[in-house]
């Protein structure tokens, strides 16, 4: 949201009270005397979206919500430094008596201590602005990120208790609502919001002149059009789904797309500049959440891993460091050292191999996002290294080259650095489960220590996804020409390179397109893999679609094994349920 730096003391202390006065999980344990007068004043309603936006760093980027929405899908194997112990999810086993081990609690207790101050916003603050446009506005910030936590409670968890009022008062009960009336919430916050909130970040919101202090990427009209017409999609393959819910994903995304000139947005010409670090609050970045070097306005500490750090530019990395001259065999030098460009190796995630670099990604001719995707080589920064095929260049030579391909047996005696392959390949060296292709979308290479956490932005929404929402939707409703252009779109912007020719880019983008009969489901969750892979996206991909058991079975071949039907949903943490010592017993969801 980009407020750090302009917000007061007083802001800020405002943020630190609500952060942790407002605590909803099952049971309320305020922590300090915040009462409904907090919000009546603007700087309470101000503290209070500041503080929401501030929490959502205990998810977004962090090691356990990563994990959560990526590990044990169809694109994700666990790496060498992940156990099922420590990371059940990435195997499906461990799961039922260790429910705490994949940081699940965090999410129900950030979302609902968020959804608690929200709800004291939207009930109180009212009284807070006698401006109608600025009250209007800010209260608009609420509903939207109300609507946000809910949506993913509620793809998360299924039924989960749904509270839209302010809770001063501790409690001991509580219930899980149906999952018709969440999503009947969230409907009603996001389609308010949409017409409610500012059109672009930091604009003129009072009749007196005043600016909009929500900028950066911070909610706009556009985020919450592009998130109603994703709940929409949603919950039309749910069993709450409404007759005209895939009509109303594609008109609402239809609509932001016709518009996006108004809210400047739009997608930008080369796919690779979507990730690129200095981008995150680019045209193509619908919604961030904000991260900052600042020890006053961040949670930025050097060496920082785990916690609500941002470690997303670590967890994807092998362990380049460890690859010796003489590799496979022992003995030598190692041929690179650690540093700030090729980033910590926590070695937590890699690629599936049979699916992404196989199937997904297997056009690297025309489409342009393999390597736009993944880093494929590691340029030698050691000197005195020296290989079985000659001494490695500082700066000039390939030390490490991981090609999603054989290049043959010529190529391989002739490179003087270490060459790893696919294991499909059947060639010499194929990838393990600490080397591998490093997914690079996170990079940061503006770290001032090499083991430092991440402060770019994590995007959480991106322009392209509207597109892949409204051509879902379509294909739902049977119109599969409007699916097929609506994918094309994505598959032109593929196909550019900066480094061809005019007549080259055409070219490719003209093979890249497709036919309405092309689009299926497992088209467009291939298509998705292509686009966002990384992106923290993938198990909800899979769980809205129904396709979570299928495809984990189809394409991974360690979670495949023991995944079963009922974990379309995760566990509720036990620690949640324990909470709950009046009334009915808080329920598990089914099979854990």
């Amino acid at each position: 949201m980009k407020l750090f730096k302009k917000i007061s003391i007083l802001t800020v202390t405002l943020i630190a009270a609500g952060v942790t006065s407002c605590k909803k999980i099952l049971v309320e344990n305020p922590r300090a005397n915040i009462t409904p007068q907090f919000f009546t004043t603007p700087g309470g309603v101000l503290g209070g979206i500041i503080g929401i936006y501030g929490d959502m760093r205990n998810l977004w980027g962090t090691e356990g919500f990563t994990n959560i929405t990526l590990a044990g899908t169809d694109e994700y194997l666990a790496g060498g430094s992940a156990t099922s112990s420590t990371i059940p999810f990435f195997t499906y086993t461990n799961l039922v008596g260790n429910v705490a081990a994949y940081n699940a609690v965090s999410i129900f207790g950030v979302a609902y201590q968020d959804i608690n101050t929200a709800n004291g916003v939207l009930q109180y603050g009212p009284s807070a602005f006698p401006d109608a446009l600025t009250r209007t506005e800010y209260l608009a910030q609420a509903k939207f990120l109300r609507a946000l936590y809910y949506f993913y409670l509620v793809q998360t968890f299924g039924p989960v208790p749904l509270h839209t009022t302010f809770i001063s008062t501790p409690t001991t009960s509580d219930s899980r609502a149906p999952i018709a009336n969440v999503y009947a919430q969230i409907i009603t916050d996001l389609t308010q919001a949409s017409t409610e909130l500012q059109t672009i970040p930091g604009e003129t919101i009072s009749s007196t002149g005043a600016v909009s202090p929500f900028a950066g990427k911070a909610a706009t009209r556009a985020t919450a059009l592009y998130l109603l017409s994703k709940v929409y999609l949603t919950r039309g393959w749910s069993s709450a789904a409404q007759p005209n819910d895939f009509a109303m994903a594609l008109s609402t995304a239809q609509s932001l797309i016709t518009n996006a000139a108004t809210y400047k947005v739009g997608l930008w010409q080369d796919f690779a500049s979507a990730n690129a670090p200095g981008n995150e609050y680019g045209q193509e970045t619908l919604f961030v959440v904000d991260e900052s070097n600042s020890t006053k306005y961040g949670n930025y500490v050097a060496g920082g891993a785990g916690g609500s750090y941002n470690i997303t530019s670590n967890l994807f990395r092998p362990n380049y460091p460890t690859v010796n001259a003489n590799y496979p065999a022992t003995g030598g030098a190692n041929v690179m050292t650690r540093d700030i460009a090729n980033g910590r190796p926590f070695i937590r995630i890699r690629p599936n191999p049979a699916y992404v670099i196989e199937q997904a990604f297997a056009d690297k001719v025309n489409d342009s996002r393999y390597y736009k995707t993944f880093q494929t080589v590691w340029i030698a920064n050691t000197a005195g290294v020296t290989t079985p095929r000659g001494t490695l260049t500082v700066g000039a030579d390939t030390a490490i080259w991981m090609p999603p391909f054989d290049p043959g047996a010529t190529k391989r005696a002739a490179f003087k650095g270490i060459i790893l392959t696919p294991p499909e390949d059947n060639a010499p060296n194929p990838y393990t489960t600490v080397f591998f292709p490093s997914m690079k979308k996170y990079d940061d290479p503006n770290r001032t220590g090499v083991n430092d956490p991440s402060t770019r932005p994590f995007i959480l929404f991106r322009f392209a996804d509207v597109y892949m929402v409204a051509a879902e939707a379509a294909f739902k409703s049977g119109d599969l020409t409007t699916a097929a252009a609506m994918i094309n779109v994505i598959r032109t912007r593929a196909a550019y390179q900066s480094t061809n020719s005019g007549p080259q880019n055409t070219a490719a983008a003209t093979a890249m397109q497709i036919t309405p009969s092309q689009v299926t489901l497992d088209f467009i969750l291939d298509e998705r893999s292509r686009e966002f892979f990384g992106e923290c996206q993938r198990w909800y991909d899979l769980v809205r679609t129904q396709s979570i058991v299928r495809r984990v079975q189809q394409y991974n071949a360690e979670a495949g094994p023991n995944i079963q039907n009922f974990e379309d949903l995760r566990p509720i943490p036990q620690t949640e349920i324990d909470l709950v010592t009046t009334g009915p017993k808080f329920p598990q969801n089914p099979g854990y």
